[in-house]
């Protein structure tokens, strides 16, 4: 499923806005109980660091990121790893000299108003149509050419020392993107790897589970061990959601993507979440799809 289609069942899905999304199973990714929700973690001033592949991708996180750097004022990363290069340009003049430069900009003014820092990279973007995407383990191959991924966000991790990394799910990525997936997976091994300098206190997965993509089978993979209230209070009289909204009007050149997340808010109210242990529970960068 592309982003596209991940957008069209949203839409449907916010005609039924009284539906829960996230069943939750309250534990720790070892089986004990968790006894610190993530906003009260949030709220001792943890440092949080977000890795995501594409410009835009804030929106799927966005309402949690701006709880802990705006509402609480915690440090904030951003690491995306593409500049979007292989999708549509929406801007009426065109993007100039090229649509990856004019997303990272706009990346750049989204960033700026998370008050976050920004570390972006140039890894290759999948051109458009889906259906001529790689593989995740060809992607892989294609980044490591680049640039080893997981050195580069494993020395992030280590110069910025974040208490909590998030991320999208390493087998569905809530769309099916498989660059989704692949940034997932190079953040946890980045997560090892990064342990000889700082060990990062937790890591979780951003999960798509709500009710219509798991009647679907479109969904990622359960359990949720947490769940966050994008509603919760941000700036003035903005909650999480409403900044996380106000954030995606920067990605002029994704207009109608943006508007449908902006259209469609209620989907995004309630953020589904799993704690991992990513020392015992591994998602190889590398492995086939």
């Amino acid at each position: 499923m592309n982003r596209r289609d991940f957008l069209k069942l949203t839409a449907a899905a916010a005609a039924f806005p009284s539906l829960s999304s996230c069943a939750v199973t309250p534990v720790k990714p070892d089986g004990s109980p968790e006894p610190v929700p993530v906003d009260d973690f949030l709220k001792q001033g943890s440092r949080v660091m977000w890795v995501a592949p594409h410009p835009d991708d804030e929106c799927f996180s966005g309402s949690l990121l701006a709880r802990s750097s705006i509402y609480y004022g915690n440090p904030l990363a951003m690491i995306v790893l593409t500049h979007g290069e292989g999708g549509e340009c929406y801007l009426k003049t065109g993007c100039h000299p090229d649509v990856g430069t004019v997303r990272g900009q706009e990346m750049e003014k989204v960033a700026g108003m998370y008050r976050s820092l920004l570390v972006h990279e140039h890894y290759f973007n999948a051109p458009l149509p889906v259906s001529s995407f790689p593989k995740r383990h060809e992607i892989f191959e294609i980044w490591k050419k680049y640039k080893d991924p997981v050195a580069f966000v494993a020395d992030a991790i280590r110069r910025f020392r974040p208490d909590l990394l998030i991320t999208f799910d390493p087998h569905n990525g809530a769309t099916g993107h498989p660059e989704h997936q692949l940034a997932s997976r190079v953040a946890t091994a980045a997560v090892r790897q990064a342990k000889d300098t700082h060990k990062v206190e937790r890591t979780y997965y951003m999960l798509n589970r709500h009710w219509l993509f798991k009647l679907m089978f479109r969904a990622d993979p359960g359990p949720v061990t947490e769940t966050f209230d994008a509603e919760l209070p941000c700036k003035y009289k903005m909650s999480c959601l409403d900044f996380m909204c106000q954030a995606t009007l920067f990605h002029r050149t994704q207009y109608n993507d943006m508007h449908n997340v902006r259209s469609n808010r209620g989907v995004f109210s309630e953020l589904c979440l799993r704690q991992v242990d990513p020392f015992t529970q591994i998602e190889d960068p590398a492995e086939k799809e």
